[in-house]
């Protein structure tokens, strides 16, 4: 695919618009690059529910996880400038490790932390600051606790994700760069990609979204203090936008010839470890979570979550596509939403019909909102208020220019039925009878009689 095209990212907005009103997200933004050119950055909902303040794309949301990310890439960075190896044992670059009563910890490798491999404890001993019990350390409460902690695993047996090992890995990027991580990866990565809304760290000036809770049985969320994390913000404390994030990880895609060689990029994206019996299965490399969809493409990317935030980011390999999906509130699923939007630019392709667009419409009744879009593989009917539009779509095929049949659909439906359209008088689609049960044209999703 050499572009998206307009009407693909047309649909998406209109998506995401009906999505908006109906899925009680305070807020979302989305981002999506084709060969690292940002084409579409749009924001939907509130940046703060009791100021009824409209999310924009310039609100920095918390993302948390992808700030790992970050840090494989300046990891990376110093190897190619002969600071470091990632093989390198642990100890070699912070030696008092090497005092641990653990003495595992003599073997563990810069590539084992980078991996997840390593066997350490995910968040120390006094995990509370992800709720808000205390703050995230600073550089000498993190050396107490790993002096205090016992590896989890033998290293290199497991895969054991872990925020502290990631805090380790800052502290060995100081070591080796004689300078602060922030200004590491400050240097390094945001200045060369004009990241002029990302940061390694909250500040009060940062022109932030608010985060939400979860709704609570009175139906409301609670609003959240904004994090600092200390230590620990090489693996969690990056403020950003969903435009910067396509910028970033598009970077990454071999031969864009940004931040790393290409070999570099090969070793980070190749799958360390396969996670396969976990509701979160998957493969991660080094800092880079790595997948193949069902399409048999290949994805690279993060996500994140700290309180009152939610993010991922995908970059399909094949095709030079990055999206990134931001949301202000902790029950969202911004990794469902991703893969939704990398579905539907495969399912639309290159290809549009002028004798089937006439078809496409949405249509809304009291079971829901039904939506007909020509494909590159011809009509389908989508289910479309639903974070996952394609999931039970039905094959459509013409039978005359007002009647569509139902080709494929699910054996409990109306498999092999007929659709009849109604027009205005424009020829556009007013309303649609689907078994003889009549729905009506919607763009909000809601009912009009």
């Amino acid at each position: 695919m050499k572009s998206i095209p307009k009407r693909t990212l047309t649909f998406i907005d209109s998506w995401l618009t009906l999505r908006s009103r109906w899925a009680r997200w305070p807020g979302f933004t989305v981002a999506i690059a084709k060969d690292g050119e940002v084409v579409f950055n749009k924001a939907y909902g509130l940046a703060n529910i009791e100021h009824n303040e409209t999310l924009t794309t310039d609100h920095l949301f918390h993302v948390a996880s992808h700030s790992k990310t970050f840090t494989a890439t300046a990891v990376m960075q110093l190897q190619e400038r002969g600071k470091l190896r990632i093989d390198d044992l642990v100890t070699a670059h912070l030696p008092w490790l090497a005092q641990h009563s653990d003495q595992r910890w003599r073997d563990v490798t810069l590539r084992q932390l980078l991996s997840h491999s390593a066997g350490v404890i995910r968040d120390g001993q006094a995990s509370g600051f992800w709720q808000f019990q205390g703050a995230f350390p600073d550089e000498n409460e993190f050396k107490q606790q790993i002096m205090q902690s016992q590896l989890v695993f033998e290293p290199n047996s497991e895969f054991k994700y872990s925020n502290f090992g990631f805090g380790l890995l800052g502290l060995v990027i100081e070591q080796a760069s004689g300078k602060s991580y922030a200004d590491v990866v400050t240097e390094n990565i945001i200045m060369p990609l004009d990241l002029k809304q990302t940061a390694t760290e909250y500040s009060p000036e940062l022109y932030m979204a608010t985060g939400y809770g979860r709704f609570d049985l009175r139906q409301q969320r609670r609003p959240f203090q904004h994090i600092t994390t200390g230590v620990l913000q090489p693996a969690t404390g990056f403020c950003s936008t969903a435009h910067d994030l396509v910028k970033f990880f598009a970077a990454l895609q071999v031969g864009s010839g940004k931040l790393l060689s290409d070999a570099s990029k090969r070793e980070i994206q190749r799958p360390s470890w396969q996670v396969a019996d976990d509701v979160n299965a998957g493969n991660y490399g080094l800092g880079l979570d790595v997948e193949k969809a069902k399409n048999g493409k290949w994805l690279i990317g993060h996500s994140g979550g700290c309180p009152g935030f939610i993010s991922n980011t995908c970059l399909q390999l094949d095709d030079g596509i990055t999206v990134s999906v931001l949301a202000n509130a902790y029950d969202t699923v911004p990794g469902i939403v991703t893969n939704s939007i990398l579905g539907i630019i495969d399912q639309f392709g290159d290809a549009s019909d002028k004798n089937r667009s006439k078809f496409e419409a949405r249509f809304a009744n009291d079971y829901g909102v039904y939506e007909v879009v020509d494909t590159a593989k011809g009509l389908r009917g989508l289910w479309s208020n639903d974070w996952r539009p394609f999931n039970m779509a039905e094959e459509l095929e013409i039978v005359d220019d007002a009647t569509l049949k139902i080709a494929k659909s699910s054996h409990f439906s109306y498999f092999g039925e007929l659709m009849k359209y109604e027009f205005d008088d424009k020829n556009k689609p007013s309303a649609m009878y689907r078994s003889g049960a009549k729905s009506y044209v919607s763009q909000d999703g809601d009912v009009r009689l």
